[in-house]
């Protein structure tokens, strides 16, 4: 009798089933279970912080750094004018509480809203925008953040986020780096959400206050064909997956702008602004 090598039946110890498939099985159902978690955390999120009051915020984020490594621009003159400037522009909204703006040195065009009431905005965007105009469609969205208490329900989403990951698979495993990325996927897709909301009410703002929109897309067809240059790809990366692309952004904003009959008039030089007497 020849002898024919096979499992033993009947076992429970040995499985009969491929382990590539048991793995996959295994992987998409702690994917599910994270990402559901995950969503509904985050609605909860989107409900607790209409309940925090802004000097509740402020109290807690008093003295929490923005970032490692940045040098703060204090009492300059550009500072000055953009804080200036913000106070104009946040008249035309429903924010009840002052907002500080904090120039930090940088070579990334960038500016972020801080909890606390800080806008963070990075030297180098000033050198991507040639207008007055176009900084404060950059102000005014950040305001619009404020104003969707945007910046608490980013970092709140982070920390269910990192906490998730560390509960189940724990932090640094092999199996948090497999299903970061799709956790990664669906934050970066709320947050472009978020970001086209944002541009939206920041089109109104500026409409508001200067009676049209001229140079709202100025910051965005400055840093669009940087994605395309491998010498700035590292500095706009994280900045293209979690906000929608520089190019459907322009061509949204300008639909908008035709929509509700803003016209874009001839805008107001940016150094002129900068350079100018900061008293009120």
């Amino acid at each position: 009798m020849k002898f024919k090598p096979g499992l033993p039946e009947g076992n429970v110890n040995v499985s009969h089933n491929s382990p590539g498939k048991e793995f996959l099985l295994l992987f998409a159902g702690i994917t599910a279970i994270l990402l559901s978690a995950y969503l509904i955390l985050g609605l909860f999120i989107d409900v607790a912080v209409n309940y925090i009051s802004p000097e509740l915020e402020a109290k807690v984020f008093k003295t929490m750094s923005y970032g490692s490594g940045e040098h703060q621009i204090e009492n300059s003159d550009k500072q000055q004018a953009m804080q200036i400037l913000v106070n104009k522009l946040q008249q035309c909204t429903d924010l009840p509480y002052p907002l500080q703006v904090n120039l930090v040195e940088s070579e990334t065009p960038n500016a972020f809203a801080f909890p606390g009431g800080k806008i963070v905005v990075f030297s180098s965007l000033l050198d991507s925008v040639q207008s007055e105009n176009g900084l404060a469609f950059v102000l005014a969205h950040e305001l619009s953040h404020f104003q969707n208490r945007d910046h608490l329900r980013g970092m709140g989403r982070s920390i269910v986020f990192t906490a998730l990951m560390s509960a189940v698979t724990g932090a640094g495993s092999d199996l948090t780096r497999l299903v970061a990325p799709v956790a990664n996927f669906s934050q970066a897709q709320y947050s472009q959400h978020r970001e086209t909301m944002a541009d939206e009410q920041a089109l109104a703002i500026i409409n508001c206050y200067y009676g049209h929109v001229g140079g709202a897309t100025e910051f965005f067809e400055t840093i669009a064909p940087l994605a395309g240059n491998k010498n700035h790809t590292s500095a706009v990366s994280h900045y293209f997956s979690s906000h929608p692309e520089a190019e459907r952004r322009i061509a949204n904003l300008k639909k908008l702008a035709d929509e509700h009959n803003m016209p874009r008039n001839k805008t107001a030089p940016l150094n002129a602004t900068l350079s100018a007497n900061t008293a009120e």
